[in-house]
Parts: C-alpha cells; structure tokens; sequence
C-alpha cells in the first residue's frame, strides 16, 4: 500500500527500491551493532581505546583548527614544540568535517558511532547500486549489496579501523566506469562525477585511495586483454579520462598530498607478512561470524589472528561461484570476474604464502610489495575489493532466469547465514567511556595555562588523553600522544618506553627529567583507576600528586625543568644504554667472581642472586631466559660471556669504543660482525667478553681500571664527567 502510494506520487520505481535497500541496510546495521549503544550514544561506543579514541580525536580536530586558524596538518597540539604530520596518519578530513556541527554539538563519541553505524549501510548500498545496474534486478542486487556491506571485512574492522570502514566510492567509482564505458554518461559529467568520487576516497582513507587506483588499473589491463578489439578503442579513452581525472585530484589534494611526500615516505608501518591472509583462511571463518565460534583455535594461529583477516566467503557464496562458474565462466564478463576474484585472492596472501601460520614460500605479493608508497599497503585489506567481485559475481548468478525462485531463495539464505556475525561478540566490545570532572567542569583552568604541553600517562595503552584534550577544546597540548607513528624527532628517547606502557627502564628517574625539560612539560595527569606504577615511579621522579576532580595532578617544578636543559634525545640515549649495559657488565663480573657456573647466567638469575636490579615491574620469568627488554645477558661458548643491547649505531657506539678493546668479538647487527665502515643502522650489539676482559672492562666502567691515574668516574666517554649519571652507575652498581 505505501509503496503504491508513493509511486503514484511521483517517485520512480528506481528510486523507490533506491529507498528501501538503503532503509534495510540502515536497519540491519543498527540491529547488528547499535542496539548496546541506545540510550548511550554520547559516552559508549563499539571497540575498545585504541584506534576508536584516535578517530575521534581527528573528528574534533580538523574543524577546530580550521575555525582557529591553526595548521590542519601539521598539529601542534600534539607532540610539541615540533607538532606532528596528521598526513600519515589516519587523519579523516572528509567526514571530520562532513560532520563538523555534529561534532561541535554534540562531542566526538557521537559523531563516530553515526559513522560506525553509517559506513555498513553505505558501502552495502553503493553495491547495491553497482550490482542493480549490472542485473537489472532489486532482490539480487540487495543481496550482493548486503555481502559486500556486511562482509567479514567490514566485521573485521568495525570494532576500531573507522578508516577502513569508508568503502562506499569503491563501486561508485566502478558504477560510474561502467556507465562511461557504455556512453551513459557524458565526458564532462563523468570527469566531474569520478573526481567528487575519488576525493571523497582520499580524504577518508589515502590506503583505499592507493589500492583502488592499484587494482582500478589492473583491472582496466585486464578487461582490454579479455574483451579485445571490439571494445579496445573505448577502453583505452576510458582510461584516459580516468588518468585526466586523477591528475585533476592531485591538483586538487595539493596541499595535502605535499605533507604526504615532502617530509619523505616512512619506512612500512606494519609488516605485509604478518598482516596479510592465511590459505586456510578462505575456509575458515573467523571469530566475528557466528560460524567463527567453532574455529577459534585454527584462526589464532593465523599471522594476522582474527583481527585483519578477511577472505572467508562461506559455503553459500562457495556453491554460487562454482554454479557460475559453470554457466558464465566461459562468457568475456565471466572470465573478467573470475580472474579478478582469483588475483585479488592471491594478492591478500602477501610476500609469503602462510598455511596454518606457517611459512611456505613466495606469494606473488612479493613482486609488488617493493613498490614506493603501495609497499605501505597490508594485503589482507585487500578482502574488500575480495568481497566486492563476490557480490557482482553472486547478484548477477541469482538474476538468472533459468534458476527456479526457490533455489534463488536456498542459495541467498545460505550466503547471508554463513555470513552473520556473531552478534554476542560485538556486544562484549562496546566501550564505555568517562571524562574526569577535572575536565568536564572547567576545573582544569585553575591550574594550567593556554597552550601548557601535558603529560598524561600512560599515554598508548588508553589513549584516554586525547579525549580530554578534546573535551577542553584543545586547551592544552598533549606531550605525548598515541596518533600512529612516534614522530622521528621524539623516537630516540628512551623513557618512551616506559611512559608508551609501564615498561621500565634502569635510570627512568634521569631520563624522565630529561624528557619532562626539553619539552617544557607543565604537568603530568594520570588518572588514578588505572593500573600501573606511575604513582610509584612519579614519586620517585620528585614529583607531589593533587587529587582534584577525578584525576592526579602533577605540577613540574621549575627546577625539574632546569636541571637537563639542554639535553636531547641523542645524549639520553646514549647515556641509557651506557647505564644498561654497565649494569649487565658488573652483574656479571660479580656472577663469574663468586663462582657461579657461567652456563646458567642470565639477567633473571643475576637478578635472583642480588646481583642485578631490575625494575619492579619486571615480572620474574625463567632463570634460562637471557632477555630482558632489549637486554641480552648469558654465556657465549663455553668459556665467554655475552653482553648485548638493542638501540642504533649512534647511540651505541660509545659502547663500542669504551670496551671494544677488552672484547673478542663485536656483533652489530646480530648475527652480523662489526664491520670497520659502519656508521649508522639498528639492531642488537652484542660484546663477547672472556673472564678477564670482562673484569677489565668493568673496572674501567667504575673508573678504577688498574694502572689508571685518572680519579674515579672519570672516562673517556662525556657523559661519565656527569654527576647524575655516576649516581645512576652507583645505583646499579651497588
């Protein structure tokens, strides 16, 4: 009756089906995944702290630095004085600002669950569309736009990669290929159309928009290839078009393309052999389906485990590609499709074939995992170009006449059950979140200045700080902040281990210090409902907490701030690894001297034996094991002693000119021997002293090396003459 109705009021069939795939689809999406949130939708949202947290961070901060008149991309609220470049980073400028008065009204957490609940929909409809134009009919079409919204890709990332999530230009794109290809469209109107469809694409996700451009090329070799003469000429122009349209995008993205490539490419984020498909895992469904629950075992000992892995097709869509197979696969579109889907599938196996999480050998991946800027991309996302040949593949099967309805209705029902998510997980994911009074009531001007830079810890287990920032309007600067990358200029600090997770390192005191002044940090909050030893190690650091509003206050005195002024990244690494190593190096020389068997050495042992310190927080583990952190202590041979450290050349070279003359052998990087060029790289130095070089250099660390004139504590190496560092040796020394 409705639908009469609004037909007759002049609404177009199209239009009219247009109107009820995208109402399912919105209705799927928030039965699947929005019902926890009703009643909550300013303070909980699905996923946990991590990426969540980073993105709505970005939704807040593109449309205030716009309005304040900052520098969108190159933040400075962020990781000051040298802020950081949002461009490599999972920045969402497109719908940050899309969603901008949302955002300004109603907070970030609210902004982000639309666009949880939204990208689903979107991407789902957006198929629809594409497999609507293909097949001519409604109920297959919704079908493949339902495989390809709500597939195990877009499961797999709904629970943190809203960057990810920003599918839906991808069958537009193609929607809009087709139509230029078959002269539907004009020239000028596809040129328009493709470039609003391909910055819509940049600026959600630059990693979409790369492998789009990657696979939208080869499909284009392969369709001429398959298609021939006949369609070759218009092909061609096609292509050419599509070249003039991502020229005109470049153009256009200018400004922001030149902070992706003017600051120099970073090296792969995320390892492509870690993070691509497993063979098994094309059978195999993985934990966000209902099917999943049986398999989990099998999925953990996938590389990538349940998180990224996307390429199980289930049984329903397994029986429609063999039936198509069957009866298209001999048909130039047949052909297309199934070679596309085979390729794609290899392509998400990455450099290195994987079965059951095991290395077999070369994928053919590996050819183009070199590749400038595509080498950024991780192969197991590919399951979205994956799903999307799925679902052309399984509309334009189900649009086939010569298959009865009920066979049309089997396979469809078992496409969508194999493919159902498991709705209990999503609902144990939902994160409730809570901004500290100290924060909510304004509180916090009492006692920072505009603009303070703000330590809050820790700072990437919960990412808590970015939030509170926001709820403040960016009043102060975060000091450190989990946005992706360390930015290069604060990577080298050695107490961002410690201040990333808890992980403690030997003189944290110092280098806290250290850290706290050369980037004139203010304060330091720390919310005290989290768990961890920063109350302990900020009191040993010197500073007093205040409890107000929910939160512990820390303000850094200016003395603090003046006693390493003037130190760098550089001089504090070098001064951590020379306490590290030093407190290895007297370890075992006392360990050898009270004549403690040399094969059970370890820094677990030496702990147990009161001849190492480690920090408190160093959970005792087998006495065997001879790492800690990036530590390395035990016997090397039968009659030799290993001393290692992870770190840079820079950084470790001290070490190497103090003790190399005492060693036998120089490891840099393990298992590599030192060579005499070498000025720069990173790896594990590893020093292999005998007994008696080992007492040698041990003496020499304490200043009181036989023979030497020299006063005690004075060496050769500057950051000996220090005061502060000969109290850090004492410490572990004694």
């Amino acid at each position: 009756m409705i639908a009469r109705v609004m037909l007759r009021g002049g609404l177009s069939a199209k239009r009219f089906q247009s109107v009820c795939a995208l109402s399912i689809y919105l209705i799927i999406s928030v039965l699947f995944f929005g019902l926890p949130l009703l009643g909550h939708f300013g303070h909980r949202f699905i996923g946990d702290r991590a990426d969540p947290l980073l993105h709505m961070w970005m939704l807040a901060w593109w449309p205030h630095a716009l309005a304040s008149g900052q520098h969108p991309i190159i933040s400075q609220a962020v990781w000051p004085p040298t802020g950081c470049n949002l461009a490599w980073r999972t920045s969402i400028p497109g719908p940050s600002l899309v969603l901008s008065s949302i955002t300004w009204l109603f907070g970030p957490i609210v902004s982000y669950n639309i666009l949880c609940l939204l990208c689903p929909p979107l991407a789902a409809f957006s198929a629809f569309a594409l497999c609507r134009y293909l097949t001519g009919q409604f109920w297959p079409a919704l079908v493949g736009g339902y495989i390809f919204g709500f597939s195990p890709y877009v499961l797999a990332h709904m629970p943190g990669h809203l960057v990810l999530l920003l599918i839906f230009p991808v069958p537009l794109a193609i929607y809009l290929v087709l139509l230029r290809l078959n002269r539907q469209i004009s020239r000028t109107a596809f040129l328009g159309l493709f470039v609003i469809v391909l910055l819509v694409q940049f600026f959600g996700s630059t990693e979409l928009f790369a492998t789009t451009a990657m696979f939208g090329a080869a499909a284009l070799a392969l369709s001429w290839l398959i298609y021939g003469a006949p369609l070759a000429a218009n092909i061609r122009d096609v292509a050419i078009e599509i070249g003039c349209a991502y020229l005109l995008t470049a153009v256009l993205a200018a400004p922001y393309l030149y902070y992706v490539l003017a600051r120099g490419v970073p090296a792969p984020i995320n390892p492509s052999t870690i993070f691509s498909n497993d063979l098994l895992a094309f059978a195999v469904p993985t934990p966000w389906l209902y099917a999943g629950r049986a398999f989990g075992e099998v999925v953990r000992q996938f590389r990538s485990g349940p998180v990224e892995t996307a390429a199980y097709l289930g049984p329903g869509l397994w029986i429609i590609l063999v039936l198509y197979t069957e009866s298209s696969g001999s048909t130039q579109t047949g052909r297309f499709l199934l070679v596309s889907l085979i390729l794609i599938g290899l392509m998400s196996l990455g450099p290195i074939l994987h079965i059951d999480g095991i290395d077999i050998g070369p994928a053919p991946w590996r050819v183009f995992s070199k590749l400038p800027l595509i080498e950024q991309a991780l192969p197991n996302r590919f399951g979205m170009y994956f799903f999307l040949v799925a679902a052309v593949i399984a509309s334009l099967y189900l649009s086939q006449s010569l298959i009865s309805w009920w066979s049309k209705l089997l396979l469809s029902s078992l496409c969508l059950l194999s493919l159902a998510p498991d709705l209990a997980m999503f609902r144990s994911m939902v994160t409730h979140f809570r901004v500290p009074q100290f924060f909510q009531s304004g509180n916090y001007k009492r006692y920072l200045a505009r603009n303070d830079n703000v330590l809050v810890l820790p700072y990437a287990e919960r990412e808590d700080g970015l939030l509170w920032q926001v709820q403040t309007h960016f009043y102060f600067r975060l000091a450190t902040a989990r946005l992706g990358l360390t930015p290069a200029e604060f990577s080298d600090w050695p107490v961002l281990s410690t201040l990333e997770g808890g992980d403690e390192i030997f003189d944290f005191t110092e280098q806290f210090r250290a850290f706290l002044s050369a980037h004139r940090v203010k304060a330091v909050i720390v919310d005290p409902q989290v768990g961890g030893p920063w109350q302990r190690l900020l009191a040993e650091a010197g500073l007093v907490p205040l409890k107000t509003g929910g939160v512990l206050f820390y303000r850094v005195t200016p003395p603090i701030v003046a006693q390493f002024q003037g130190a760098t990244a550089r001089e504090m690494a070098q001064r951590e690894a020379s306490v590290s190593f030093f407190a290895l190096l007297n370890a075992a020389r006392q360990y050898l001297a009270a004549g403690f068997p040399l094969p059970t050495l370890s820094p677990w042992q030496a702990q147990r034996l009161s001849l190492l310190a480690l920090p408190p927080s160093a959970a005792p583990v087998s006495a065997d094991l001879r790492q800690w952190h990036n530590l390395w202590l035990g016997p090397w041979g039968e009659s030799t002693v290993g001393i290692g450290i992870a770190g840079d050349y820079v950084s470790l070279r001290p070490l190497i000119d103090e003790y190399g003359a005492d060693a036998t052998d120089i490891f840099f990087p393990f298992p590599q021997r030192l060579g005499a060029g070498r000025k720069w790289g990173n790896g594990q130095l590893l020093i292999i002293f005998t007994p008696e070089g080992l007492q040698r250099a041990a003496s020499k660390a304490a200043g009181t090396s036989p023979g030497s004139s020299q006063a005690a504590g004075v060496s050769r190496c500057w950051y000996r003459h220090d005061p502060q560092f000969l109290c850090s040796i004492r410490r572990w020394q004694n």
